[in-house]
């Protein structure tokens, strides 16, 4: 049997698998040899992560065993990770939703692969795009001719490449927006996918686009970032950061001195040229270096500015001192009221993100019987339905609790935010979804009293997956021993934020056992509620009270009987 190559996989970009990608002559220390290369740049050098596609269909026919190492590597290009274990057959698959938008056949097309492939059920990623599970190297064709019927592709997805590129959940239809967004973001994701400029880059690239007035698409942790600006004149536009990033070594974005008006040819124009420079001047010797963070780092905010502005055709005003979002942790969460007159959008729970293809299909076609069938995803790992009536707003959440949706959760339940965790991950050292599911629950009972908002966050290891390090509460995964018996364990932090009052939390405790995790949480949450000032929120006590002063409360009555 042969299978066609969907077009959306194969754009004119990438009909040529004998050509090099352009970028590979930008580095030509990398390139020469003249400096050492790492595996990864070896194995972009002898083939362009975009032309694994060839493979991946001649692969679906000759099965997981014919599957060359380095290319398992390349399949990353589509989206498409080996699943924990590594030679167990089963590949996760991340899809692309550019700034969490998806039609009503979009949304069943996911569900369907879900339940068809992914043993029904499926992941809402930080980036606002789904993850599934469980799927065999056979079923790629399949499942990506669905994906292109409907509209959708994974091309990079991961990789060395441009990730989604994401944005405000609610743009377009937010009261308070400063402007949709939504046509620069869609322009841009455009320009990015399947371009080989840009297919091979030193590490991967993520991009957020938004005209939130809250920041929510979180710009100071994004590669490169246009976040809404009013000038003093009241024009409208975008300022620019670069630079932001997590994982072992995590850097709040910096601004560009740049203004970029509201002009779809002027924002790729920018785009164009913050890629290329990190493209040709990023680091490539060691791969824990060659994320934009630290080339961004090295040359500072002038420098990085100074470069853009040369490779631009047009003249960009200066950058004004922008007012920035107190609290932009937010999730656009609850039953909200649309600009468009009479119409609301309803949000929908999804704990740690997971969702099953059976609950996916419920909420299309809740979405369609009582709005208009649109559904978008948010960085919270959350769902909103869109355009709903008033008159159907008591309706829509009366099918959603029939369904067992949750529409209105507790605040432990709407702050939760995890990783995929040691259970289908090779890097993870810790289970997260399920020991975050648990500790909603166990906080809903054993912390009832506390009604203000918290975000906790759990990565199971260092590459920060679930954006451990922004969160009020956040957890990384580790390992401890209790009885002499290996068992999950996390590092605890406390007090991170973006905005105006950005800073990443500060570790307070080490090595906790998995299974004592609700009693720090409570401790902490008790301890701000005795010593908070009047209106004091959780992350304003975190900013003014040392870490040591909360540790040593940590410390106090220790709940586990670990040997760290």
């Amino acid at each position: 049997m042969t299978w066609p190559i969907p077009s959306l996989f194969m754009t004119e970009q990438t009909k040529a698998p004998e050509s090099t990608s352009p970028s590979a002559i930008n580095f030509a220390a990398v390139k020469a040899g003249t400096i050492k290369r790492t595996k990864q740049e070896e194995l972009k050098l002898q083939k362009d992560g975009l032309d694994v596609i060839y493979d991946l269909y001649r692969y679906a026919k000759t099965g997981f065993a014919s599957i060359a190492e380095d290319d398992f590597e390349r399949l990353k290009w589509y989206g498409v990770y080996r699943q924990r274990p590594k030679d167990s057959g089963y590949f996760m698959l991340r899809t692309k939703i550019p700034g969490g938008q998806l039609t009503h056949p979009q949304a069943l097309a996911i569900a369907s692969i879900a339940e068809d492939y992914g043993r029904g059920f499926m992941d809402v990623t930080t980036r606002q795009t789904f993850q599934m599970h469980w799927l065999r190297i056979e079923q790629f064709p399949d499942i990506f001719a669905r994906l292109e019927k409907v509209g959708m592709t994974t091309s990079g997805a991961c990789g060395d490449d441009t990730r989604n590129v994401v944005g405000c959940p609610v743009a377009g239809i937010d009261r308070s927006e400063l402007f949709d967004a939504t046509p620069y973001l869609n322009a841009i994701s455009a320009h990015m996918t399947n371009n080989r400029d840009f297919s091979n880059l030193p590490r991967k690239y993520k991009i957020s686009v938004g005209g939130c007035h809250l920041e929510c698409q979180q710009p100071d942790i994004n590669c490169l970032s246009f976040f809404g600006a009013i000038r003093k004149d009241g024009t409208k536009g975008f300022g620019v950061k670069v630079g932001g990033g997590l994982s072992s070594s995590p850097h709040m974005a910096q601004t560009l001195d740049l203004f970029v008006p509201l002009d779809i040819e002027k924002c790729i124009s920018v785009v164009q040229a913050v890629s290329e420079i990190f493209r040709d001047e990023g680091y490539r010797e060691k791969r824990t270096r060659a994320r934009f963070k630290f080339l961004v780092s090295d040359w500072g905010a002038e420098r990085v500015t100074s470069e853009v502005r040369k490779r631009l055709k047009w003249k960009p005003d200066p950058a004004e001192a922008w007012v920035h979002p107190v609290d932009p942790e937010t999730d656009h969460f609850g039953i909200q009221e649309q600009k468009q007159p009479g119409l609301h959008f309803v949000s929908v729970s999804c704990l740690g993100g997971r969702i099953s293809s059976q609950e996916m299909f419920r909420v299309t076609q809740l979405a369609s019987e009582h709005g208009s069938g649109h559904i978008r995803t948010t960085n919270k790992q959350n769902i909103l339905i869109l355009n709903v009536p008033k008159e159907n707003v008591k309706k829509l959440c009366d099918g959603l609790d029939r369904a067992g949706l949750v529409w209105n959760p507790s605040n432990f339940r709407k702050g939760c935010v995890s990783c995929t965790g040691i259970e289908f991950c090779n890097l993870a050292v810790a289970e997260t979804k399920n020991r975050m599911m648990a500790l909603s629950e166990q906080l809903e009972t054993l912390a009832a009293s506390y009604d203000g908002k918290v975000r906790i966050h759990f990565s199971g290891c260092p590459s920060s997956c679930g954006q451990q390090q922004i969160a009020d509460i956040g957890f990384r995964g580790a390992q401890t021993r209790i009885n002499g018996e290996k068992v999950d364990a996390f590092e605890m932090y406390v007090g991170g934020r973006t905005g105006r009052f950005r800073r990443f939390n500060e570790m307070v405790k080490g090595k906790i056992p998995s299974r004592d995790l609700h009693l720090y949480v409570k401790k902490v949450l008790d301890y701000y509620t005795a010593k908070k000032q009047t209106g004091e929120s959780l992350g304003d006590f975190f900013a003014r009270t040392p870490k040591e002063e909360i540790s040593s409360v940590l410390e106090s009555g220790n709940g586990g009987g670990s040997e760290a």
